[in-house]
C-alpha cells in the first residue's frame, strides 16, 4: 500500500476515535443536555432526570431543576467516599464508583450536602 494512502487511514482512524470521544463526552454528564445542563430555571438545571456527580470534593451540577416523579442520580467520581443528605434523608455512604438515586415526589427547594464534608453542598428544585 502506498505510503500517502497509510497516512490518510492513519488520519481517517485518529478523527474517527476523536469524533467518538467528543459525542460520548455529550452522554448525560453534568455538562449535557438531557437533565443536566439548560432549560429555563437558569444555569446548570432542567425539568428532567438529573445526574449529580461528586468529584473534587463538589456536586456538580451544584444546582438542578427537575419535574415532581423525576429521579435525581449520585454518582461518586470522586476518590473519597461521600454521604448524600436531601430532605432529611440520609441516602447512605457512597465508595469511588457508586450511585444512589433520590425521587422528587414533591415540589419545592431542596438543599443536598456530603456529611462527610459538609462544604460539599447543592440544591435541587422540584417544580
Amino acid at each position: 500500500m502506498p505510503r500517502s494512502r497509510v497516512g490518510f487511514l492513519v488520519a481517517l482512524a485518529v478523527c474517527s476515535l476523536l469524533v467518538l470521544a467528543l459525542v460520548g463526552c455529550g452522554a448525560k454528564t453534568p455538562a449535557s443536555t438531557g437533565g443536566t445542563t439548560g432549560g429555563s430555571g437558569g444555569a446548570g438545571s432542567s425539568a428532567g432526570p438529573v445526574t449529580i456527580v461528586m468529584q473534587n470534593f463538589a456536586f456538580t451540577p451544584a444546582e438542578a431543576t427537575v419535574k415532581v416523579g423525576d429521579t435525581v442520580t449520585f454518582d461518586n467520581k470522586d476518590s473519597a467516599p461521600h454521604r448524600v443528605s436531601i430532605d432529611g434523608q440520609d441516602l447512605g455512604q457512597q465508595t469511588t464508583g457508586q450511585k444512589v438515586e433520590w425521587k422528587a415526589t414533591k415540589a419545592g427547594t431542596f438543599p443536598f450536602s456530603c456529611t462527610i464534608h459538609p462544604a460539599m453542598t447543592g440544591q435541587i428544585t422540584v417544580q
